[in-house]
């Protein structure tokens, strides 16, 4: 099956933390890829689909930097006890 993205995808399996934009609300994630456009994670609990977040990833080695992004919730999916979230990166800080 070929890939139909426009940008290739990176596995990150770091810690991700996810702040709501509006309550301030933060929550403790594990990252599972990150393109040029969006990144996903798995949470304990789910976020509302359509809220704005900032997503933080501090990787644990010196040879990678921080990503810090604003973005938006697409989708929530079930996954493993948890809930995987796909969200839209809307800019990069």
């Amino acid at each position: 099956m070929d890939e139909k993205r426009d940008f290739q995808r990176l596995q990150v399996d770091h810690p991700v933390r996810v702040t709501e934009t509006d309550s301030g609300r933060t929550h403790e994630a594990l990252g599972r890829d990150l393109s040029a456009t969006g990144v996903s994670f798995v949470m304990t609990s789910p976020l509302p689909v359509g809220v704005t977040i900032s997503v933080s990833i501090e990787p644990g080695s010196t040879l990678l930097s921080p990503f810090r992004a604003e973005a938006e919730v697409l989708r929530v999916d079930p996954e493993d006890g948890g809930y995987r979230v796909a969200a839209r990166i809307l800019g990069v800080r």
